[in-house]
């Protein structure tokens, strides 16, 4: 069977077969609620990165190593692909806007429970239960694509990511701002009252949608997830492209401040994490990638994306020794994964209409995935080889994509999506 054809091959609808998924009524532009979404969006996943800057407050304060305390970064990110996997399929075959409000009200409240941990293994644990309930913002993109007209589908998924990569960088700052004058607590009391408000605000602009109709059982449904990997080449091509081109990035920048923290810069942890910020050239950079996907489709930013992405990692590897190059790079680098995440999420979302949520999911574990082990290749890059070893992983990384373009390129010319 066609990709693009009605029933799509192994997925599971709880709508009968031949129609269309439910949709909310009134999917107008809606350009408050696509604005609302998108804080909603930053004011969440910013919770699954607020442990990072605020490893040494929890080290003092609970009188434990430092090293001790990153157990609950790690506990958030495992947290986080957990609830993905377990949690966002749901959006196939539940209301959206209950989903979102149990997943928003079960957030304020592990947040809470965060700020009152007596030690580090109750931090820990309620630090791995804000990353699991956290997922809002991989039930809002799916939700968002559904509402928004199909001619703007691309623009209004990147601007939503605006929010998310926002979000990510902001924490960093805010946290770690916010933590040093009033205490770790109060970073999470405050990211506990952004989560209630945005969110809120959020389910109620939200449409309500029809009842719907028929039954699936929760394991049917996770079971279902690798049929949608086998059977859909669009989004086995995404998970490779976007993989490939997020795990250069994951390399380099989980690795940056090595390179800022030694010679010949020598830049102080907190002078080098504030290159952090130029990580906001990708949320600006989102929009204008977004209308060029809907004209025109998403290779041309994918191909435009894995090109960066190789030229960044030359200037990268310039950079070492002169930071406007360095700069640059991690401008270039950003702006390259954010087209590519903006290009090959609409693509998945649009080509799975009736599967948006778990296509989702399986497009974001696989990317998250791709992440982790690309870090730890690169702490291994670095140890044997150096800054100039990172660098090659990055570029070999970024030529891979290239290789995955011909394919999505065919693909795409013999399986036009329709409308959904």
């Amino acid at each position: 069977m066609k990709e693009g054809s009605v029933p799509i091959t192994g997925s599971l609808r709880a709508s009968p077969a031949g129609t269309p998924p439910p949709r909310a009524r009134a999917t107008a532009t809606r350009p408050l609620l696509f604005v609302v979404m998108a804080v909603c969006c930053g004011a969440t996943v910013a919770n699954v990165y607020l442990a990072q800057p605020l490893l040494d407050l929890f080290a003092r304060d609970l009188g434990v190593p430092a090293a001790s305390a990153g157990i609950v970064v790690t506990c958030a990110q495992f947290g986080y692909a957990a609830g993905i996997s377990l949690l966002v399929p749901l959006g196939d075959v539940r209301r959206r806007r209950p989903l979102l409000a149990v997943l928003l009200a079960a957030t304020v409240a592990a947040l809470l429970l965060a700020a009152a941990a007596p030690g580090l293994s109750a931090l820990a644990a309620t630090a791995a239960l804000v990353g699991a309930v956290t997922v809002i913002p991989q039930v809002l993109v799916p939700l968002a694509a559904e509402l928004a007209p199909p001619a703007r589908r691309a623009a209004v998924v990147a601007n939503v990511q605006i929010g998310v990569m926002t979000g990510m960088i902001g924490s960093r700052v805010v946290g770690g701002v916010v933590g040093q004058a009033l205490g770790w607590r109060a970073a999470y009391l405050l990211a506990a009252g952004l989560t209630a408000l945005a969110g809120l605000a959020t389910v109620c602009l939200l449409p309500r949608e029809a009842a719907r109709t028929g039954r699936i059982g929760y394991g049917r449904l996770l079971a279902s997830l690798p049929g949608l990997l086998r059977d859909h080449p669009a989004l086995r091509q995404s998970c490779l492209l976007h993989g490939a081109l997020f795990g250069a990035f994951n390399a380099t920048w989980t690795t940056l401040v090595l390179a800022l923290t030694h010679a010949p810069y020598h830049f102080s942890s907190a002078q080098a994490g504030l290159f952090g910020l130029l990580g906001l050239a990708g949320a600006a950079a989102a929009p204008g990638a977004g209308r060029v996907i809907d004209r025109h489709g998403p290779s041309p930013i994918m191909a435009a994306a894995a090109v960066l992405m190789l030229g960044s990692a030359g200037a990268y590897a310039l950079g070492r020794t002169w930071l406007p190059v360095m700069i640059a790079a991690i401008v270039l680098v950003n702006v390259a994964v954010q087209w590519s995440q903006t290009a090959n999420q609409a693509r998945v979302l649009t080509h799975l209409p009736q599967a948006r949520s778990r296509a989702n999911t399986v497009y974001m574990v696989a990317v998250f995935l791709s992440g982790a082990v690309c870090a730890a290749l690169a702490a291994a890059c670095y140890g044997a080889y150096g800054w100039p070893g990172v660098c090659a992983l990055q570029a070999l990384l970024a030529g891979a994509a290239l290789l995955v373009l011909p394919a999505i390129r065919r693909h795409d010319r013999r399986h036009r999506p329709q409308p959904a």
